[in-house]
C-alpha cells in the first residue's frame, strides 16, 4: 500500500514540481522497502536484507536531496523510478498477471533444465522437483524487479528512441535469460546436493546472488555506453546528494 501512495505522490511531484511532495514520496518508498527486511531475516536471506536496508537509506537521502538539491535532476530521477514502479507493481498486485508470469518462468525453467540434461519434474503449477527435492518459483524468481528497474532506466531518460530500444535489448531480455539459468543452477544444486546439506542456501543466497550482482554491473555498463544520458543523470544525482549532505553537515557543525 505504501508504494501505491508513494507512486501517486511521485506523479504529483513530477507535475507540480513541489519539493515537499517529492520528499514524502521518496520517504514512503524507502519505508516500503524497509518493511520487507524482517521477512528476509526470517528466511536467513541476509543479502536481500542488506540490499533493502541500503535501499531505504538511499531513498531517504534522495528524498532529503529533493528538498535541497537541483529540482530538474530530482524530477528526472523520479520520472524513471516511477516508470519502473508502474511496470513492476501490476505483477506484484494483480494475481492473474503474477500467476501467468510465474507459470511462464517455471515452464521455461523446466524446458531449459531438460535441455541441459537435468530431469526436472513439475510437482505443481509453480513447484519443480529434482531427485525428490522441490523448489517453488515465486515472483522474485522471475527477475521482474531487475527488469522493471532497467525498463524505467531505459525509457525514463531523455534520449533517442532508437538508443532506448538498444539499451532495452541489452538489458531486459538478457536479465530474463540469465535468470532462467539461475533457476536451473539453484534447482540442480539443491536436487543433487552439490554443496552438501546447505546446498539450497549456498546456491540461492550466496552464489546466485553474487553472480546476479556481477551480471547487473556488467549490464549497467553496457546500458551506460548506449545511454550516456542515464550515466550523466546518475552522476548528477550522486553529486547532488553529496553536495546537499555536505552542506547540511557544515551547517550542523556551525550551530
Amino acid at each position: 500500500m505504501l508504494i501505491v501512495v508513494s507512486s501517486l505522490l511521485m506523479l504529483i511531484f513530477i507535475l507540480s514540481r513541489r519539493r515537499i511532495v517529492g520528499f514524502i514520496a521518496w520517504l514512503l518508498t524507502g519505508f516500503a522497502f524497509l518493511q520487507n527486511v524482517p521477512y528476509f531475516l526470517t528466511i536467513n536471506d541476509y543479502f536481500n536484507a542488506t540490499v533493502f536496508t541500503l535501499a531505504f537509506l538511499l531513498f531517504t537521502l534522495i528524498g532529503y536531496t529533493t528538498l535541497k538539491g537541483n529540482l530538474d535532476v530530482m524530477i528526472e530521477t523520479t520520472r524513471f523510478s516511477l516508470l519502473a514502479i508502474v511496470f513492476y507493481f501490476p505483477f506484484k498486485m494483480c494475481v492473474p498477471l503474477k500467476v501467468a508470469l510465474i507459470k511462464t518462468v517455471a515452464d521455461q525453467t523446466i524446458a531449459l533444465g531438460k535441455l541441459l540434461g537435468f530431469k526436472f519434474e513439475r510437482l505443481s503449477w509453480n513447484e519443480i522437483t529434482l531427485n525428490g527435492r522441490g523448489v517453488k518459483i515465486i515472483l522474485p524468481c522471475t527477475g521482474i524487479e531487475s527488469m522493471a528497474l532497467f525498463i524505467g532506466a531505459c525509457f525514463g531518460v531523455k534520449a533517442d528512441l532508437s538508443r532506448k530500444l538498444k539499451a532495452f535489448l541489452l538489458s531486459v531480455p538478457v536479465i530474463y535469460t540469465l535468470n532462467l539459468f539461475r533457476n536451473v543452477f539453484v534447482l540442480a544444486s539443491y536436487g543433487y546436493g552439490w554443496f552438501g546439506e546447505n546446498s539450497f542456501y549456498i546456491a540461492h543466497n550466496v552464489i546466485a546472488k553474487f553472480l546476479a550482482l556481477f551480471s547487473l554491473i556488467v549490464i549497467t555498463i553496457l546500458v551506460f555506453r548506449e545511454l550516456p544520458e542515464l550515466e550523466n543523470l546518475i552522476v548528477n544525482l550522486k553529486e547532488e546528494i553529496g553536495r546537499v549532505v555536505l552542506c547540511s553537515l557544515r551547517r550542523g557543525s556551525r550551530s
